[in-house]
């Protein structure tokens, strides 16, 4: 009982604070950067700015997992796959917050292409699904994402992505609430060829002011990197470790709330087949 009530009280304060937790920055290395994901690449750009999964170029599985607060009730969890064609790049994902008593769903089907270095391009597709228990039923929505990625120069890459662009609507919700429209803006900046730094700001229109974040990533060891951010609106301070080989990378995480206090992130992609 006394497990149930915390969580309540700590559902009430994340809800607050995040909304509906449809758009969380997926992936250790995001999680360790301050929340940054604008401008970078990879699988989880999939569910971050689709328009950074435009240049893989292998197949690719990742499994992520958010053990926020160390609740097990307030877990995230995700699951992602990449295949890239000569055509572009598809995308499957799906992210799931909270336990059997209530939690949200997103499924996502998304699809990006290359147009050079100076464009990229991503969408992707969403449902999504609260399940509020036997009791309150379940609300849905379907909506999209849209990214833009540019490479400007050798060093510099933008990112610009927003979620839900036109508002919609929870189907079935009592007030029919609208989904929040979430617009970020960031970049990155190659600053050697071991040390890296990232900042965003994101607007979420179901908040006051808006957040920034800040990320920074060094390659201490051949294939091992250090990295370390920070964010405001909510305050995070952010760390943590990565490392890989040429099939697999693991991305360890740790965020410290201003109020909640901590959360582990453990990420994992696999890569196979030969270059597309």
């Amino acid at each position: 009982m006394k497990r149930v009530l915390l969580f309540l009280l700590l559902y009430n304060a994340v809800s607050c604070v995040f909304a509906h937790d449809f758009v969380n920055p997926i992936g250790g290395r995001a999680a360790a950067m301050g929340g940054t994901s604008a401008a970078s690449r990879g699988l989880w750009a999939m569910q971050n700015n689709p328009a950074g999964m435009a240049n893989l170029s292998k197949f690719s599985l990742g499994l992520y997992y958010e053990n926020r607060w160390l609740l097990p009730e307030t877990a995230y969890k995700s699951a992602a796959f990449a295949a890239p064609t000569k055509y572009g790049c598809l995308g499957l994902s799906f992210n799931q917050f909270g336990s059997s008593k209530y939690n949200e769903n997103k499924f996502g089907l998304a699809y990006a292409k290359d147009f050079g270095p100076y464009l990229q391009i991503g969408l992707q597709l969403d449902y999504l699904s609260i399940n509020l228990g036997q009791e309150y039923g379940r609300q849905s929505a379907v909506t999209f994402e849209l990214g833009i990625q540019s490479q400007v120069t050798e060093k510099l890459r933008l990112g610009t992505y927003i979620f839900n662009p036109v508002s919609f609507r929870l189907e079935q919700s009592i007030n029919q609430e609208r989904l929040p429209i979430v617009f970020r803006f960031g970049m990155a900046y190659q600053f050697t060829k071991d040390f890296i730094g990232q900042c965003e700001i994101e607007k979420n229109t179901d908040h006051e002011g808006v957040s920034l974040r800040g990320g920074l990533e060094y390659e201490a060891l051949k294939n091992f990197y250090l990295r370390a951010g920070v964010q405001t609106n909510p305050g995070l301070l952010t760390f943590g470790v990565g490392y890989e080989i040429s099939f697999a990378r693991i991305d360890v995480a740790a965020q410290l709330h201003e109020v909640l206090g901590a959360s582990i992130q453990v990420g994992m992609i696999f890569s196979i087949g030969k270059q597309q």
